[in-house]
């Protein structure tokens, strides 16, 4: 394979710190509806508008989370199926799977990864 130079083992280590990443961010993320639950019932009345100002904030960027999840996942995804296909001597499958990768990351569509169709 000429235009490949692939350290595997190394792919595995960051793809794992990767997963640990994200898991963390996801858990982050959700404490947020908790963190947001005490701040509408510890308001006073002076402050009756920031839970409502929070609130609108994390509606604003939720589209934006979810694409940067969908980053995370095809990016993952697509790191770990071309280092199959390199490993296995595979280019083309390499190459495809980076291409799924891309595609994936904007459209939020992980089919080629999961099979489902």
């Amino acid at each position: 394979m000429s235009g490949w130079s692939i350290n595997a083992p190394g792919v595995q280590s960051v793809l794992t710190s990767v997963e640990t990443a994200a898991t963390e961010l996801s858990t982050a993320l959700d404490g947020m509806s908790a963190a947001f639950s005490e701040l509408s019932s510890g308001a006073g009345s002076g402050l009756a508008d920031v839970p409502a100002a929070v609130q609108a904030l994390i509606t604003s960027e939720q589209n934006r989370l979810i694409a940067i999840g969908n980053r995370i996942t095809a990016g993952s995804l697509g790191a770990s199926a071309a280092t199959i296909g390199y490993v296995q001597g595979d280019e083309e499958m390499a190459a495809t799977a980076q291409a799924a990768a891309s595609q994936a990351a904007s459209s939020g569509d992980l089919s080629f990864f999961t099979g489902a169709s």
